[in-house]
């Protein structure tokens, strides 16, 4: 049996389900989360790259070589990335493309590139005149759009709580949507570090009766630096998030990053995250405003075939003004991402498990809930120029405690995307 109306009373069900797991974990349950993606990027790591680039060109892999150069130029286009951009360079001399590497040249920061590297490209590329200092003005932006088609069963579940009662037949409902997410950051050096701002956003809104509609976007600045080794970046965060075409939650505040490159190819990351959080709707007795705080570590590498891979830890705790809203939690994620082929084309897949310990109080029950999200997809360049075409498949699952009297949620989602990946 169906729903007969959603209304009102389902968008308190729902403002009460996504309120009491918190707004991220909107993001986490639903195909187009980006957050994954984006961390298995390792390109973030200059010198990881760099170091990578070396061996695959001493083995005589110069296309490799260039392909994971290539990645790092588009997440770190700044001045700070002058070693990788010159060995892109002496890598394109090598490849007998001179046309690119002329063009990659003028990009270079003489400033920022030692002798012994610039010794290695004259050999490869010839005697031509040392690049100069560029202006500290140098700027990079970059990021990542994409727009496409889903369709998920059960996505009204994805919203509404079914209660486990014998006699009682939960709702459901498929549905299509249309998909989109963005990512736009840009950085400029400032001394010996650089600042950064940066966007983000996703929207899903459904063709059908479903109600599953929401629009989550971001903004952060701040300053960081990059060593050969060790990295850090420290700003303020805001967020704000809508819910079926209302306001629903609003959290701002500050966030941290500490990273240390490890062996040749790999990276330990700690990120931090500590917001205050302001919801739509709240009342006396059913307030969720409040904190909440994310701490992560993970460990990211490059193989030798080019492949992109993450595994972390993380805990959550969020508190709230009344108190069985508040949480804590942890949660465990991967990704893993491979290049098929020298035309481009990659396949990936990612896995987030996620536990929470809702606080008890009197007159309420003990209610604790796993969340289980996996996506695996294949995508392969289209248009050219940073377009891919992306198809995934998801799995979503919660799983409820026995005494908090709640149907468990299982849903399986297809995706359809246009990615495009820029830079400069």
């Amino acid at each position: 049996m169906k729903s007969a109306n959603f209304g009102q009373s389902g968008k308190l069900i729902a403002a009460a389900l996504l309120a009491s797991a918190a707004m991220p974990a909107v993001a986490q349950d639903t195909p187009i989360a980006s957050d994954l993606d984006a961390i298995i990027d390792t390109a973030n790591d200059p010198a990881a790259a760099l170091r990578l680039a070396r061996e695959q060109a001493d083995t005589g892999d110069l296309i490799g070589a260039a392909a994971t150069l290539e990645r790092a130029l588009i997440t770190r286009p700044d001045s700070s990335a002058a070693p990788v951009r010159l060995y892109y360079v002496t890598t394109l001399c090598r490849l007998d493309d001179v046309g690119r590497a002329r063009i990659e040249l003028d990009k270079v920061d003489g400033r920022r590139i030692s002798d012994a590297d610039w010794a290695s490209f004259v050999q490869a590329c010839g005697t031509i005149e040392r690049p100069a200092a560029r202006s500290a003005a140098t700027s990079g932006i970059f990021g990542q759009l994409a727009l496409g088609l889903a369709y998920d069963t059960d996505a009204l579940g994805a919203l509404a709580v079914n209660f486990d009662f014998p006699g009682i037949t939960g709702v459901s409902d498929d549905d299509f949507a249309f998909i989109g997410s963005a990512r736009i950051e840009g950085r400029t050096p400032i001394g010996q570090g650089y600042g950064y701002a940066g966007l983000a956003g996703e929207t899903k809104n459904n063709f059908g009766s479903s109600g599953l509609d929401y629009q989550i976007g971001s903004v952060r600045v701040g300053y960081g630096q990059q060593g050969e080794r060790i990295g850090f970046a420290l700003g303020g965060v805001a967020t704000h998030a809508r819910l079926q075409g209302d306001p629903f939650v609003t959290e701002y505040g500050g966030q941290a990053e500490l990273g240390l490159s490890t062996g040749r190819t790999g990276r330990i990351t700690l990120r931090g995250e500590a917001v205050h959080q302001v919801y739509n709707g709240s009342f006396a007795f059913f307030s969720r405003d409040g904190e909440r705080y994310d701490l992560a570590i993970d460990y990211r590498a490059v193989d030798q075939r080019r492949g992109q891979w993450v595994i972390g830890a993380a805990f959550e705790e969020k508190t709230a003004q009344a108190v069985p809203l508040g949480y804590r939690g942890v949660r465990a994620y991967s990704g893993f991402r491979q290049p098929i082929g020298w035309a481009g084309s990659y396949g990936l897949i990612s896995t987030t498990i996620r536990f929470i310990d809702f606080r008890d109080a009197m007159f309420f029950n003990d209610r604790q809930e796993t969340r289980y999200f996996t996506r695996a997809a294949l995508g392969t360049p289209f248009f050219g120029s940073g377009f891919d075409i992306e198809g995934g498949v998801s799995h979503t699952r919660r799983e409820y405690n026995q005494s908090s009297f709640l149907r468990d949620y299982d849903s399986f989602g297809f995706d359809l995307q246009l990615v495009w990946n820029f830079g400069k």
